[in-house]
């Protein structure tokens, strides 16, 4: 009896698993596949849309079906390291350093800083009165030509102003490192990570297939004083990204 594409996906996922194919090599045709495994060409194509709905392949071109890259593993640690002046690489901000211990070319692309009164959710989450100042820096994450995350911070405005991040483009190093360097002494954050299908925009901005769910996660930063000086919000593609939390406390 013919395999089904269930199969086939089963058996291809177990070879890219056990390093058969390596990321960034190319699978077999269809033509091959089809053969291979005794089946029609929509068969194979059914089962490498199933792979690439679980971020194991990116789609084929004319030069075949290329194996995916493992997800981004991004820490919190990642975050903690900026503050740090003296760490090497400290030009690169979080997600650059995750993206290169890994060997992956990893970009941050700045879409809009913008002063704005903050809406009663996130006057919530800062403990502040709603309208109160904010500055929103909204970005995108790249690993190589992969969009992997969307992120928006929001700053007091009374921290960020007169620092750079209240101006446009990139902030070097980081936003943690340039609160540092404005002076505030950041002590702790706190993230709260959720799985869930994304929004239409969502969908069409990380060219997510159907079926494919995003991580969101909103991150709280306070200061010595028990501040609330930023919040992140981000929705990554959770083929792409992959949140760690180490060194926890058991005890």
């Amino acid at each position: 009896m013919p395999m089904g594409y269930r199969e086939i996906a089963a058996a291809l996922r177990a070879a890219i698993e056990a390093g058969e194919y390596s990321p960034g090599a190319q699978l077999p045709t269809e033509h091959d596949l089809a053969n291979r495994f005794a089946v029609s060409r929509e068969t194979v194509r059914r089962a490498l849309a199933t792979l690439k709905a679980a971020g194991l392949v990116i789609a084929a071109t004319k030069q075949g079906t290329t194996v995916a890259r493992p997800p981004v593993r991004l820490a919190l640690s990642h975050y903690a390291a900026a503050v740090d002046p003296a760490r090497p690489g400290r030009g690169m901000g979080p997600w650059e350093t995750a993206c290169a211990e890994q060997g992956v070319p990893g970009r941050v692309e700045v879409d809009e800083v913008v002063r704005v009164p903050a809406a009663a959710d996130l006057a919530a989450r800062f403990g502040v009165a709603a309208g109160a100042g904010l500055v929103r820096r909204a970005r995108r994450m790249f690993a190589g030509d992969d969009l992997a995350q969307l992120q928006v911070s929001h700053v007091l405005a009374e921290v960020a102003e007169g620092t750079p991040l209240a101006l446009p483009g990139k902030v070097v190093g980081g936003l943690y490192a340039a609160l540092r360097v404005a002076g505030v002494h950041l002590v702790d954050a706190t993230e709260e990570v959720a799985a869930r299908l994304p929004t239409g925009a969502e969908r069409e901005t990380l060219d997510l297939p159907d079926a494919v769910w995003v991580l969101e996660t909103w991150r709280t930063t306070r200061d010595s004083s028990g501040r609330v000086v930023e919040v992140l919000h981000s929705v990554s593609d959770a083929r792409r990204v992959a949140r760690v939390f180490g060194a926890l406390p058991i005890g």
